[in-house]
């Protein structure tokens, strides 16, 4: 999503720099962006189709080459069945090559094995997001960082995997040192530098967490009644259920409770609680410590409840926002 300026000089790329009108990084560049012109000059770039012959490498034509894939397509296909075929495809990829993957390989060729490695890093947050709302995409945007003060980070080295976010977000911390961030996650990282609070989690023990957090929202009055009246649902994963019934399930997750599954102190998970409870807007934001994981679908729905409960949402500097 980020916005480059490319500077070239007799045919060749010689330097590059953000785009300041660009309106995800506004100039900004992490070291992946900042080198990206040097990948196009690299000495071991591939610019043309390599077949291996006798052992080495040697230079083909495209219609050499893709020839040599069609046949072996149909060799392996005549040989083992079309399921000995697979595709597997990438989120760099656009929705038109994708499309025209799956044509193929679904369509044609007749195998099921498509594949790609969103579904690793994303699936989660997809079910979450449907699951929840209805529909795969976060109700905020990247404006809202500029309205929020206080974020949550859960299983997020945001420094390093996000940095042109990161800076987003000491940005607004030093416009607004009033501003808050909290961390929930195994790891100490980077990203602790501008940490307020850091929960160290035990690996795979957060879903309680944020059921406590949830528990002590409501145990305290820190809920919107009135947007929880107007536009929240209660189910149990299967059948409706109703707002009591659901304060009943919440009795459980007590932050003594959540403390000694999760390894962190009690009064910790009081003081995240009443923050975020207390703010007048917050951001969570998280990526592949919640996504990759058999019970990521699950944590992505306790995040967004703890949105819902807080009526945080739809509204400037509030989001429940995968990064």
């Amino acid at each position: 999503g980020c916005g480059v300026m490319l500077g070239v000089k007799d045919g060749k790329p010689f330097g590059i720099k953000g785009d300041s009108e660009n309106t995800i990084n506004k100039g900004l560049l992490c070291v992946k962006g900042f080198y990206l012109h040097k990948m196009i000059t690299a000495k071991n770039r591939l610019l043309y189709p390599m077949i291996r012959k006798n052992g080495k490498l040697e230079r083909a034509s495209w219609e050499e080459a893709l020839n040599l894939v069609a046949s072996k397509f149909k060799e392996i296909k005549e040989k083992h069945g079309p399921d000995a075929l697979a595709f597997y495809g990438s989120g760099q990829a656009e929705t038109e090559e994708t499309y025209i993957a799956n044509k193929l390989f679904k369509g044609h060729i007749g195998t099921n094995n498509v594949e790609g490695n969103p579904r690793l890093c994303m699936a989660s947050a997809v079910g979450g997001y449907t699951t929840t709302f209805g529909a795969d995409e976060p109700i905020g945007t990247y404006e809202d960082i500029k309205h929020c003060e206080l974020f949550l980070l859960i299983g997020s080295n945001t420094s390093e995997a996000h940095p042109v976010l990161y800076d987003l977000l000491v940005s607004r911390k030093k416009k607004h040192p009033n501003t808050k961030i909290i961390i929930i996650d195994p790891r100490k990282t980077p990203t602790n530098k501008i940490a307020d609070l850091h929960l160290q989690v035990l690996p795979g023990y957060d879903l309680a967490i944020v059921h406590a957090i949830a528990h002590i929202i409501v145990k305290e009055g820190m809920t919107d009644e009135k947007f929880i009246a107007e536009s929240v649902n209660f189910n149990d994963g299967k059948n409706p259920i109703t707002y009591d019934e659901y304060k009943k399930f919440l009795e459980k997750y007590t932050p003594e409770y959540a403390a000694q599954q999760c390894g962190v102190k009690a009064e910790d998970i009081v003081k995240v609680a009443r923050m975020f409870g207390q703010s007048p807007t917050a951001m969570t934001m998280w990526t592949m410590g919640v996504n990759q994981r058999v019970a990521g679908v699950f944590l992505n729905n306790l995040i967004h409840n703890l949105h819902l409960l807080t009526g945080k949402l739809g509204k400037p500097g509030c989001d429940s926002f995968s990064l």
